[in-house]
């Protein structure tokens, strides 16, 4: 039989793939950005606002229970989950494409986006094609299948790099990036179907019991994600009605994040969602917990130096990528990345192991109710500072509340909680090197060489620091390295 690959080597293929694929995610805007007007790049951000927007609504946390679902069933159990989870989906869009052809204009007009009503059923389209291959990496974390970890994202991401190249450059305007997305998610979906043709070889009727589990699972998740879909957007449909295009494109470029680590998060938590959920239903609290502790000290090791590093070069960062006529989204980007301090926390892989999404769904609507307040004080005395700042307020407070429920079901005290004497010294070593760097770097003319030196520098010295102070996560990796070297 056939052994499972263990955790960190599942984590680790899907990071490498990730990361891998986010090199040539980031070479789109860096195209679009030089092909296209800024005008024409913020209608385009706008347009992928509104589709992606309706695809977290219609997606109602039914891939999530997959995570729960399909590792502890069968195959024939497998096949279910897989072509159920398809079926919502699918009656989902079908209840949109009759709202849309009935009201969609009055949607899109009291939205803000009137200039998507000549080009409503391109959105849709896009929200179609988008929803239905939604699943395409979930279905090879799910199988534990190392290989399509590795290979799928760079060159799903090559693919989409190079649709989106030859469409712009044939079609000008807003439009050709619009069309290269909607073509690049068709694709997409073929190959997802063509990937689960095994799970559809058999054709089974709607197992009404199995459903109703995935429900009462999915949907607190699933309202849980619409209002937290509410508070993530709620700042860019609000200053939308205040703002020009190309002023959103500068706002946009503040979500740039931090792609390595959304992707290392995603890998991680991909991976040990599955493992809680077979503890908590064995009722291996202390493993799980422990689990999750280890999760929290490997993801913070790496996050608080890079959200400082990043904080430092947040200019050059933007200047590089987006030139500089976007270099002022750096001052939002700074602020919105202090969000990584609490996403580092792995919140919700807890209550989902646990089926306690319920709390999730609370957690959302607090969440939602302090950033629709918040953001109608705010975002009109403050203008694109009061958007993001309730943007970030509107992505922590849900992480926050659920933190605080998981620590209830694990029972911890605030203290023993997580290592923080680790994060505590990782924390104030990353600050210690990194603000001389930051008011020393200007010194150093080409940006190019600036960001190169200022990053080896930092990260050289992070990790000789974190391994003299015991800190560093991966210190069998460095002592390999160290005794190939003295061979």
């Amino acid at each position: 039989m056939k052994k499972d690959p263990s955790l960190k080597s599942q984590a680790s293929a899907i990071f490498i793939g990730s990361l891998a694929g986010t090199i040539f995610q980031l070479l789109i805007p860096v195209i679009i950005v030089r092909l296209i007007s800024q005008e024409d790049f913020g209608i385009f951000r706008q347009f992928t606002l509104v589709a992606g927007t309706f695809t977290g609504l219609l997606g109602m946390g039914y891939s999530s229970s997959l995570y729960y679902f399909y590792p502890t069933t069968d195959w024939n159990g497998k096949q279910k989950i897989i072509q159920q989870t398809q079926l919502l989906l699918t009656f989902n869009l079908l209840l949109f494409i009759i709202l849309f052809y009935f009201y969609g204009e009055e949607i899109l007009t009291y939205l803000n986006f009137k200039n998507f009503i000549v080009v409503k059923w391109l959105v849709v389209l896009c929200v179609v094609l988008d929803l239905l291959s939604s699943g395409v990496v979930n279905i090879f974390t799910l199988e534990k299948n190392t290989l399509l970890n590795k290979i799928y994202p760079p060159i799903e991401k090559i693919v989409r790099f190079f649709i989106f190249l030859i469409i712009i450059l044939l079609i000008p305007g807003f439009k050709g990036p619009i069309i290269a997305l909607i073509v690049f998610v068709g694709l997409r979906l073929v190959y997802y179907l063509i990937h689960i043709l095994p799970y559809l070889k058999k054709i089974y009727k709607v197992d009404l019991g199995l459903m109703k589990q995935q429900l009462v699972y999915s949907l607190p998740f699933g309202l849980a994600l619409i209002l937290n879909l509410i508070s993530n957007k709620f700042d860019k449909f609000f200053i939308n009605q205040y703002i020009t295009p190309e002023e959103f494109a500068i706002y946009s470029i503040a979500f740039l994040s931090i792609p390595v680590l959304k992707q290392f998060y995603r890998s991680v938590n991909n991976v040990v969602v599955p493992e809680i959920s077979i503890y908590m239903k064995n009722n291996k609290i202390i493993e799980a917990t422990k689990l999750w502790q280890k999760t929290v000290d490997k993801i913070s090791g790496i996050t608080i130096p890079a959200v400082i590093l990043f904080w430092i070069l947040a200019k050059e960062i933007i200047t590089i990528l987006y030139t500089v006529e976007y270099v002022e989204a750096a001052n939002y980007y700074r602020i919105f990345i202090l969000m990584f301090f609490v996403s580092m926390f792995s919140q919700e892989i807890i209550l989902r192991g646990s089926h306690k999404t319920k709390y999730i769904l609370v957690s959302n609507i607090i969440g939602a109710i302090i950033t629709i307040v918040v953001g109608f004080f705010i975002i009109q005395r403050m203008g694109l500072y009061g958007a993001i700042i309730t943007a970030l307020v509107g992505t922590v407070t849900p992480m926050i509340i659920s933190l605080n429920f998981e620590r209830r079901i694990m029972n911890l005290k605030i203290h023993n909680w997580v290592n923080w004497k680790k994060m505590g010294l990782n924390f104030f070593s990353s600050l210690l090197v990194g603000l001389p760097i930051f008011f020393f770097k200007d010194y150093i003319e080409n940006i190019y060489l600036r960001t190169i030196l200022v990053g080896v520098f930092f990260v050289s010295l992070i990790i000789l620091i974190q391994m003299r102070l015991g800190i560093f996560i991966f210190p069998d990796k460095v002592n390999e390295l160290l005794k190939k070297i003295r061979k």
